[in-house]
């Protein structure tokens, strides 16, 4: 009887704890809002490419046909052994606004993508510096939506970068397996940026991507560039985030114009996408006590919630095992119904209860992984 009532006390703190997350996610995505800087500071749109020769081109192709009038592109080679050099060098005489980097040593004491970074920025000339990766593929408003974000007091912009699926072919329609995996990818995404923008809103910042992001150099060089978030191989966007929040007094908003979204390609393979995840929870080694704490009870109330499902199967429905799981689907409903016409996401609606149960097993089962594998950026090509 004692143990029942422990249990009890223990769901019910559980259940309690995931409501009151998923209320102040509600209350800080209502709280964006548009912001309407007319100003055109010179920007420097910094990318790290290692091996990217299936996407650059399609990245410096939306690069160079911005509607941003003051901009740089800078490309940061990064040890490629493909042909990344070569397609950049082919965009470079066309377009004088491109440069090209070459990096061709390892930092001893910086993580290669940061390092990369860093080269690009120290090479650059703009006030605000702009980031994406190489296999994305930003529309020609991209710079202005964000750039509009930059109110005098705003230090940092975020975006929202969604995976972009090539349409399925009606001769060769993939298994059930991998469109439920090119679903589920989408779905992820989405739920991290639901994350990102709701604790911006509360004006927290946890968590962003760094396939849209935006920073003042004036901030880059107040928080000392990477150097105190070095120790990560992940983190040149989560962790430089939470710097910028806790150690400067700078402003970080959320932008949520269609215009700004950014696609990009989404991981080949399972095996991928997990090798993906697992160094983007990386990260989360190096985040702060309070906020590993933060995140650790709330996974562990997503997954005992959706445990006391499986008791109401095994033993039966009753409001101690039944209830908690039906609260947490209204909750989850609210939380779309708010955040999903924000990302242009509402597609997902019919799936919602299944999509939420993967991201349980998900965060469950690969979350782990990236505290305790070895994480590397891009690994060698092999010959």
């Amino acid at each position: 009887m004692v143990l029942d009532d422990l249990f009890n006390i223990l769901l019910g703190f559980l259940v309690g704890y995931y409501a009151l997350v998923i209320l102040a996610l509600i209350v800080g995505i209502r709280r964006l809002r548009r912001s309407g800087f007319e100003g055109t500071p010179f920007v420097s749109v910094i990318v790290a490419a290692r091996n990217e020769e299936a996407h650059i081109a399609g990245l410096l192709e939306c690069l160079v046909r911005q509607d941003y009038p003051q901009y740089e592109i800078i490309v940061i080679n990064d040890r490629s052994s493909d042909r990344t050099s070569a397609i950049v060098e082919q965009f470079q005489k066309q377009h004088p606004r491109l440069r090209k980097l070459d990096i061709t040593l390892l930092s001893r004491d910086m993580p290669s993508k940061k390092h990369a970074l860093a080269q690009g920025i120290a090479a650059s000339k703009g006030e605000i510096l702009m980031f994406t990766d190489a296999d994305c593929l930003p529309p020609s408003s991209w710079i202005s939506l964000l750039v509009r974000g930059f109110e005098r007091n705003v230090g940092l912009v975020a975006g929202y970068s969604p995976y972009r699926l090539e349409p399925l072919s009606a001769t060769a329609r993939p298994s059930f397996m991998a469109n439920l995996l090119r679903n589920f990818i989408q779905y992820e995404e989405f739920k991290g940026a639901i994350w990102s923008a709701g604790s911006i809103g509360l004006n927290r910042g946890w968590l962003c991507t760094g396939r849209s992001l935006a920073y003042r150099r004036a901030v880059y060089e107040e928080v000392g560039g990477f150097e105190n978030i070095k120790h990560s191989v992940s983190g040149d966007d989560d962790l430089f985030l939470q710097m910028v929040r806790r150690n400067t007094s700078w402003q970080i908003r959320y932008v949520t114009s269609p215009g700004s979204f950014v696609p990009t390609y989404p991981p080949p393979t399972f095996g991928a996408f997990v090798r993906q995840r697992t160094r983007h929870f990386s990260a989360g080694k190096y985040f702060s006590f309070p906020m590993k704490l933060f995140f650790f009870l709330f996974h562990c109330a997503n997954l005992v919630i959706v445990l006391s499902l499986l008791g109401a199967v095994v033993f039966g429905p009753s409001p101690g095992t039944l209830g908690p799981y039906v609260f947490k689907c209204i909750l989850d409903f609210l939380l779309f119904s708010i955040a999903a016409p924000l990302f242009n996401e509402t597609r997902f609606a019919p799936l919602l209860l299944f999509m939420e149960m993967l991201v349980v097993l998900y965060n469950s089962l690969i979350g782990p992984l990236g505290f305790i594998k070895k994480i590397e950026w891009k690994p060698e090509l092999k010959p």
